[in-house]
C-alpha cells in the first residue's frame, strides 16, 4: 500500500488555509480569555433620551454594555436640576424610580462621568444626556372682546397663546385628551343657536402639541384610537397636526347634548342626552372608538364621572351613587346570553349623592354626604373618603357647600373648594343679631388651621354650588381652598376667595400649583347656568403656588402663599395632562 509522504500532509492549498484560520481563531479565543474585552464600559441606552416626560413616567432605565459595579454608578450619577429617587438593578439594567413626578416646564441633564465595571476593568466612557418634562400648558374659555367664548390654549412655559376655536362659536365645556394632542369640547353657534342648551354639539380640536408624541410607540388617532405603529417604523408616522383643526364628534340632530365626561385613556365618552321630541327619553350615552353611540340601560341620573380604569361609571341616582360597567357591546352581548343585564350594576352607595374625584389608582373616591337622614345635620355637608374596600372616612363638615375636590399626584392630599357661613359685621363694630348666633366655641369641623368662622344654622342646603346669596342680613357665605391630608384628616386652609356665583379650580398635573378663575363683573340678570353669561361677566385667571421649598413638597405639606394674577381674561381653566 502506497503511503503519503509526511511532507505532503498540508500540501494542498485548501488544507493550509483551513489550518491557518483555525490557528488564528484559537489565538483570538485564548487572548479574549486571558485579557477580556477591551471595550470601555459605557451606557448603551437611556429610556428618556430626547423625549418629553409626563407625570405617568415614574422611572427611567439605563442599560450598560457590560455588568457594572452598582455602588460606583450610584455614587457618580447626577441629575440637574435634582430629581430624587431610588435605584434598583437587574443585570446590566439600572432603574431609577422618582420619589415625585418631574416638575413640568424643565430641561434636565443626566450625567454619569465615571463608573466601574464589575470585572474591574479600568476606564469608563462618560455619559451626558438631556431630557425634558412637558411644557406647562392649560386651556380656558376667553372672556373678553374677540376671544369671548372661544377655546384658548396658553403655553405657560413659552408664554404663547393659541386660539383653537373660531369666532362666533361659543364653547360651553371642554376636557383635554390624556396625550394633550386634542381637546374635547361642546359648543354652539352664537349667531344662529337661540336655544343654546338644545343645540350644543360635541367636537374635538387639535392643540398642536402632538409633536410631543413622536418618541412614543403609540399615538392617538381620531376618536381616541391607538396606532400600533412600532417606534422604528418612523416613515409610517403621521405628521403632527396644526392647532385648531376641528372634528365633529356628536351632533344634536335627535338629542340634546348636555354634560359629558372623557375617560382617562381617551377612548370612551359618556354624554348626558335628552330627546329633542320626548323629554322623558333622558339618560347617559356611551361613545367608544369604532362603535355607534349607545344608551346606558339604567335609570337616568344626575352628575357622573368615569373611573380611572375607564371601564366603569359613577352615576348619581336618587340620593345615592351607582357604579356601572362601561363594557363594550360585544362583551355585553355575552352577558345577555348568560342572563345578566347589559349594563351591569357593580355597586350602589346609598349615602353619597355626589362624586367629586377618584384617586388615580382607583383606591378611593371623594364623595359628599348631604346628611339628609340626620335631622341635626340636615343643613351641613360632609366630605368622605370611601376606599375600594368599602372603608368610609369622614374628612370635614361644612355648613355651606363642598363645591369640588381633587386628589394630588400621589393621592395623599385632597384639595377642596368649600364654602362656609360667616357673620356680617354691623356699623357699631359688633355682629348683627348676635344673640341668635351660636357661640364661637364651636368652629366648623375639619381641623382648619386658619378657620375663624363659627358654625351656624343656615337654611337647608340642597347641594347647590351658588354661594353668592345670603341667608339673612347678618349672614353671608365665603369660599376657601383647603388641603386635606388623607391619612390624618387634617385640613390646611390655603386661601380665602371673594364671594362670587361661580369659581373653578384645577390642580396642575405635577401638583405644584392650582389655577382658578375670578369673576370681576357680572350682570345680575344672568343666572350662572345660562350660557349667555359670555356677554356679561368678565373673568381673570390666577395661579396659586402650593409649596415654597422642595422639602415641603416631599413631605406633602402645602403652605398658604399669595396667588399670582396671570393677566388673562378667561374662565374655566384646565391644565393639560
Amino acid at each position: 500500500m502506497t503511503q503519503r509522504p509526511s511532507g505532503q500532509l498540508f500540501g494542498q492549498p485548501l488544507d493550509r488555509v483551513a489550518t491557518a484560520v483555525m490557528f488564528l481563531v484559537a489565538l483570538v479565543i485564548v487572548a479574549m480569555l486571558s485579557f477580556g474585552s477591551q471595550t470601555l464600559p459605557r451606557v448603551r441606552s437611556f429610556s428618556w433620551q430626547n423625549r418629553p416626560v409626563s407625570t405617568d413616567d415614574v422611572a427611567f432605565l439605563l442599560t450598560f454594555n457590560q455588568p457594572m459595579d452598582p455602588q460606583s454608578v450610584e455614587e457618580n450619577l447626577r441629575i440637574e436640576p435634582n430629581l430624587s429617587g431610588k435605584v434598583s438593578w437587574a443585570g446590566r439594567r439600572m432603574a431609577y424610580t422618582l420619589d415625585l413626578p418631574a416638575p413640568y416646564g424643565e430641561t434636565y441633564e443626566l450625567l454619569l462621568p465615571n463608573a466601574q465595571a464589575l470585572t474591574g476593568q479600568e476606564g469608563f466612557q462618560p455619559f451626558i444626556s438631556e431630557f425634558k418634562s412637558r411644557d406647562r400648558a392649560f386651556a380656558y374659555v376667553g372672556a373678553e372682546g374677540d376671544e369671548a367664548g372661544r377655546l384658548i390654549l396658553f403655553n405657560l412655559t413659552k408664554r404663547e397663546k393659541t386660539l383653537l376655536t373660531p369666532e362666533g362659536q361659543l364653547v360651553l365645556d371642554f376636557q383635554p385628551y390624556p396625550e394633550r394632542d386634542r381637546i374635547l369640547f361642546s359648543a354652539v353657534n352664537a349667531a344662529t343657536d337661540v336655544d343654546r342648551a338644545a343645540t350644543a354639539q360635541l367636537y374635538s380640536v387639535t392643540t398642536g402639541l402632538g409633536s410631543e408624541l413622536g418618541s412614543r410607540s403609540n399615538f392617538l388617532l381620531g376618536a381616541g384610537q391607538l396606532s400600533a405603529v412600532p417606534r422604528w417604523q418612523f416613515w409610517r408616522r403621521q405628521a403632527s397636526t396644526e392647532a385648531g383643526t376641528t372634528e365633529l364628534i356628536l351632533d344634536n340632530q335627535d338629542y340634546q347634548n348636555l354634560n359629558f365626561d372623557l375617560s382617562p385613556d381617551g377612548e370612551t365618552i359618556v354624554v348626558q342626552r335628552v330627546s329633542q321630541d320626548n323629554p322623558a327619553d333622558f339618560g347617559q350615552w356611551v361613545l367608544q372608538a369604532g362603535q355607534p353611540a349607545r344608551k346606558l340601560d339604567t335609570e337616568p341620573g344626575g352628575e357622573f364621572r368615569i373611573a380611572p380604569d375607564s371601564q366603569s361609571l359613577l352615576l348619581q341616582q336618587g340620593k345615592g351613587t351607582a357604579i356601572l360597567s362601561l363594557e363594550p357591546e360585544s362583551e355585553a352581548a355575552e352577558d345577555d346570553a348568560n342572563g345578566q343585564d347589559r349594563d351591569t350594576l357593580i355597586d350602589f352607595l346609598p349615602d353619597y349623592g355626589l362624586t367629586l374625584d377618584i384617586a388615580s389608582d382607583g383606591s378611593a373616591a371623594a364623595l359628599v354626604n348631604f346628611n339628609q337622614d340626620d335631622p341635626d345635620r340636615r343643613f351641613t355637608q360632609t366630605l368622605f373618603l370611601v376606599s375600594n374596600r368599602g372603608e368610609e372616612k369622614p374628612l370635614l363638615d361644612t355648613d355651606g357647600t363642598i363645591i369640588s375636590a381633587q386628589f394630588n399626584e400621589d393621592n395623599k392630599l385632597l384639595y377642596s373648594l368649600i364654602t362656609q357661613v360667616v357673620r356680617e359685621e354691623v356699623a357699631d363694630g359688633g355682629y348683627a343679631d348676635e344673640e341668635s348666633y351660636p357661640s364661637e366655641s364651636n368652629p366648623p369641623e375639619g381641623n382648619l388651621s386658619e378657620s375663624n368662622s363659627p358654625e351656624s344654622n343656615p337654611p337647608e342646603n340642597n347641594g347647590e354650588s351658588n354661594y353668592e346669596n345670603t341667608y339673612e342680613d347678618s349672614y353671608r357665605t365665603s369660599a376657601y381652598l383647603a388641603a386635606v391630608n388623607i391619612e390624618t384628616g387634617e385640613a390646611q386652609k390655603l386661601i380665602e376667595l371673594p364671594p362670587q356665583s361661580q369659581i373653578e379650580i384645577d390642580l396642575a398635573p405635577d401638583g405644584l400649583a392650582i389655577l382658578f378663575d375670578e369673576t370681576l363683573a357680572e350682570d345680575p340678570q344672568i343666572s350662572p347656568s345660562d350660557t349667555s353669561q359670555y356677554d356679561g361677566p368678565s373673568h381673570r385667571l390666577w395661579l396659586l403656588p402650593l409649596f415654597s421649598t422642595l422639602e415641603e413638597r416631599r413631605n406633602g405639606e402645602p403652605v398658604s402663599l399669595p396667588p399670582t394674577p396671570l393677566d388673562i381674561a378667561g374662565r374655566h381653566p384646565l391644565w393639560l395632562p
